[in-house]
């Protein structure tokens, strides 16, 4: 292909542990170079009679924890089930993004396939053992994605009467209270109970009247623990803060997000 194209360039994937690179670049055969690694299917402690050094431009060096990432981020990402040598091949394009220009084109060789690792780079406790799986805690943002984006509220100064017909009408049993766009107190279906009881006329009254404490509120970045433990310490819910206003997470919001 290089006699044909003088301007394609070869970049070759090695791995730490593994003499290619350094011996590429200096001449030099360098056995303190060479140490044991996990990544399969790259790198060498000896050069094979087949390597032509002449014909790789560059060698690029990829960790084992990154070749095992992105061998089950093919996967999952692309629905192509590949060895751990292509996952390597992945993270060292993504490392040597920076020398391509655009419009160029670019081949990745999957060599592999990933029956073989089945029990190794996708096993979830091989992966953790070794420090490899890359595990995302949710936010409190992860836990608004797929709610209702509108956050049902009331103002202070509107009447009791219409909190309690949006609480009726969308079945929940707190509300929060806004002033100026900002929250500044809590209507509970308990607060209203015992509001109404001692005397009926309240719901004429404004709602500042019968709101208790604002609930907490969080950034999109919260985690799911932070979150549960301002719940767990007597909110009935948490206001999120969002670019466009406030989302709310409640106590059954966390439950469906540990299922």
């Amino acid at each position: 292909m290089k006699e044909k194209n003088p301007k394609l360039k070869v970049w070759g994937i090695d791995t730490y542990g593994s003499v290619f690179k350094k011996l590429k670049e200096t001449g030099i055969f360098d056995k303190n170079e060479i140490y044991p690694y996990i990544t399969e299917g790259i790198g060498e402690d000896f050069v094979p009679a087949n390597v032509n050094m002449d014909l790789i431009d560059h060698f690029e060096k990829v960790t084992d924890r990154d070749a095992a990432i992105f061998t089950r981020k093919i996967v999952k990402d692309e629905g192509i089930f590949v060895g751990n040598s292509a996952g390597s091949a992945m993270a060292g394009l993504l490392q040597l993004k920076d020398n391509f220009k655009k419009g160029e084109v670019v081949v990745v060789i999957f060599h592999d396939h990933g029956t073989r690792y089945v029990g190794k780079m996708f096993n979830d406790d091989w992966m953790r053992e070794r420090g490899f799986l890359v595990e995302e805690k949710p936010t409190a943002g992860d836990l608004l994605k797929g709610k209702d984006l509108q956050l049902l509220s009331v103002e202070a100064d509107e009447p009791v009467l219409n909190a309690i017909d949006k609480m009726r009408k969308h079945n929940i049993d707190q509300l929060p209270v806004f002033e100026g766009g900002k929250p500044v107190g809590t209507i509970t279906d308990a607060r209203l109970f015992d509001a109404i009881l001692e005397d009926a006329e309240v719901r004429h009254q404004k709602a500042r009247v019968v709101m208790g404490p604002a609930l907490p509120v969080m950034g999109l970045d919260a985690s799911l623990e932070e979150v549960a433990k301002k719940l767990g310490n007597g909110s009935p819910a948490v206001l999120v803060q969002q670019m466009n206003g406030y989302g709310i997470i409640t106590k059954q919001d966390i439950i469906g997000k540990l299922k």
